[in-house]
């Protein structure tokens, strides 16, 4: 392989969230067409042999809208700006007496560690919860192509304590990590996995059916460890799936609630993880400053999803709400939210803390890197929401949620 040829390619080709992906992870429709969605029930996620989002705010790209992203786009020259100044912070030491004994936090508290991207270990209730683990360097099919992390992992998976549950949100690359799920199920042979509904089929590990549980939207299943309980929720998110050419959209994808219960009553506190989620879709035809114009946007429909959740299983101690990759707005808002869009999540769910994920790690969209967390700030500001409500971690960092 010719080094610029390698070097296109390592740029995304082969990540199914990277610009080129949607010529093979989006549902594509006749040349110059654009699908609006008209369902508006959570139930109606099911069609054919696969799933969709049941809703108006979620959109189909066409090959036009496809076409027109790739010539805009350029992540080698988002990738050549990126400054030491512009990565996100990561601590000098991991807080591993407190990792390794949460019960230092309080009985009630939740510990929360983010591990990079969209990774982050929970400690509820007594149970050590992994999401979304990818330690890997790449998140491509291959380590020798594709999408490379610009800043390390924060720690190794054999560094962390003993893992009760890892939780998958959907299959793209930068969520389902093939390395980092070998590696977890050999060291931590009784974790047991939850998954969106159809990716149950991926796993190879020993005792798949003992050990992975498969949920669809709404659906919910606990672990018992001892006195411990978790609640684990499959909920809706605006997304898509697919890790190739001819799989697109045929496993489901999904948010998840986690909820602490004793004496058969929520008194553990309560964890929303969005994993990867659009909001509301931005027209292609929308100007630049209309692509980020509150008034604008909220004409567009809204992911009525999120209030849904927060009506049923709200308020949440703790929420991780992705907040990166989602330049160009009007291609990628439909599967990815902005930092705007990630404040009215918060707002939707009824979060009390929130902290933003799914940055920071991967080039996989052409925002500036450092852009986010800004973005996040002045969100927030015009919503009139305190900057703690809704902050970002450095990476490793652990941070303790008082639960009510």
């Amino acid at each position: 392989m010719s080094r610029p040829f390698s070097r296109a390619v390592s740029l995304g080709v082969f990540s199914s969230v990277t610009a080129f992906s949607a010529l093979y992870c989006y549902k594509t429709l006749p040349f110059g067409s654009r699908s609006f969605t008209t369902m508006t029930k959570s139930g109606d996620h099911h069609h054919g042999n696969g799933f969709r989002n049941p809703w108006e705010s979620a959109t189909v790209q066409g090959l036009r809208e496809t076409f027109k992203m790739l010539s805009e786009v350029n992540l080698r020259k988002t990738e050549q700006t990126i400054t030491s100044n512009a990565k996100p912070p990561m601590v000098e030491k991991m807080n591993w007496e407190l990792i390794r004994e949460p019960s230092q936090a309080g009985e009630n508290n939740i510990v929360v560690t983010w591990l990079g991207h969209a990774c982050a270990l929970v400690q509820i209730n007594g149970l050590n919860v992994l999401l979304d683990p990818v330690f890997s360097d790449r998140c491509s099919p291959f380590q020798f192509v594709g999408p490379k992390r610009y800043t390390d992992a924060p720690c190794q998976l054999k560094d962390l304590p003993q893992i009760d549950a890892i939780v998958i949100s959907h299959n793209h690359y930068d969520h389902l990590d093939t390395n980092s799920i070998k590696e977890l199920a050999e060291q931590h042979p009784k974790a047991h996995f939850y998954v969106p509904l159809g990716n149950k089929a991926w796993f190879h590990i020993k005792n798949t059916n003992e050990r992975v549980t498969e949920l669809d939207w709404w659906e919910h299943k606990t672990l018992t460890l001892g006195d411990n309980v978790v609640k684990f929720t499959c909920t809706p998110s605006q997304h898509f799936s697919g890790r190739g050419i001819f799989d697109r959209n045929k496993t489901l994808w999904a948010s998840w609630c986690l909820e602490g219960i004793r004496n058969d009553k929520v008194s553990g506190g309560k964890v929303f993880f969005g994993g990867d989620t659009g909001y509301r879709s931005v027209p292609t035809e929308a100007s630049p400053n209309d692509q980020y114009d509150e008034d604008y946007l909220d004409n567009l429909p809204h992911c009525p999803a999120f209030k849904e959740i927060g009506n049923k299983i709200g308020p949440f101690d703790l929420s991780l709400i992705p907040i990166g990759a989602y330049s160009p707005r009007w291609f990628m808002s439909t599967v990815h939210c902005s930092p705007e869009d990630a404040v009215r999540v918060h707002e939707d769910i009824k979060s009390k803390k929130s902290i933003g994920i799914h940055w920071g790690t991967f080039v996989l969209t052409d925002e500036p890197v450092h852009e986010p967390p800004e973005r996040l700030k002045k969100a927030l500001k015009k919503r009139g929401h305190q900057e703690q409500s809704f902050d970002v971690l450095k990476l490793g960092e652990t941070f303790v949620v008082e639960t009510s």
